[in-house]
């Protein structure tokens, strides 16, 4: 009848362990997503600084968190940015050009045929 006692004790102290770390990673889960969409809210790619423990990254040992994420905003000026679009917007418009030429070119025509 001990055996019982002992075993039903055990049983419940496992249950109970298991409870209360299934709360707790759900509750880190919960954290965790939290911090990646306000991260994603503030423009920063998802997973840059989300994380439930504050690990300062290695050679930054002095710095704090805002000084990093004013560095990173910093990175990236107007100019910049303007120049990036007008580069994607010719690169674009150099496919368009290339798409017209070969709906153009006629049908049965090799591409040696139509060099010449």
């Amino acid at each position: 009848m001990e055996a019982v006692w002992i075993l039903s004790v055990i049983f419940t102290f496992v249950i109970i362990v298991s409870t209360i770390d299934h709360r707790y990673s759900l509750r880190k889960k919960k954290i965790d997503a939290a911090l990646r969409m306000r991260e994603m809210e503030m423009g920063l790619p998802p997973g840059t600084y989300s994380s439930s423990k504050m690990k300062m990254p290695k050679g930054k040992k002095g710095e704090t968190w805002e000084a990093s994420f004013s560095e990173f905003k910093g990175g990236t000026n107007r100019t910049e940015l303007k120049k990036g679009i007008d580069d994607l917007q010719q690169r674009l418009a150099n496919l368009e050009t290339i798409m017209n030429n070969r709906r153009e070119k006629p049908e049965g025509m090799h591409d040696k045929e139509w060099k010449e």
